[in-house]
């Protein structure tokens, strides 16, 4: 698996070469994060693709829902095996702090995403 990385502000990085791609667990890792903040309806390759923060964020009482969709979201991801751990915490309507533990194919992965809207 190869994937184009991104920087600090999950903008793809353009003008290395080879250098601007991740190989193995690392692409894995850079997959799953870009899955994870890609908005519903804004990838411009599927309308279809992404999770409708605004929805889960800016309603009470969804958490389990989006527990849901995230776990969806991780295990659609290429080489991702298994969720061994997936913790959701909402500090408050706009501000989600995602942790994770997953089985890959090429081994187990830890990651985090915190996401501010």
């Amino acid at each position: 698996m190869i994937i184009r990385d991104v920087d600090k502000n999950n903008d793809w990085t353009f003008g290395a070469g080879k250098n601007n791609y991740r190989t193995g667990i690392n692409a894995i890792a850079e997959d799953i994060k870009t899955r994870l903040l890609c908005f519903l309806g804004d990838a411009f390759f599927d309308l279809t693709f992404g999770i409708d923060w605004i929805l889960y964020l800016g309603s009470r009482n969804r958490q389990e829902e989006l527990q849901l969709e995230v776990a969806s979201v991780i295990m659609d991801t290429q080489n991702v095996t298994r969720i061994d751990k997936l913790d959701l915490n909402l500090t408050d309507k706009r501000l989600i702090n995602l942790s994770y533990t997953v089985d890959t194919a090429l081994g187990r992965l830890d990651g985090e995403v915190f996401y501010n809207l």
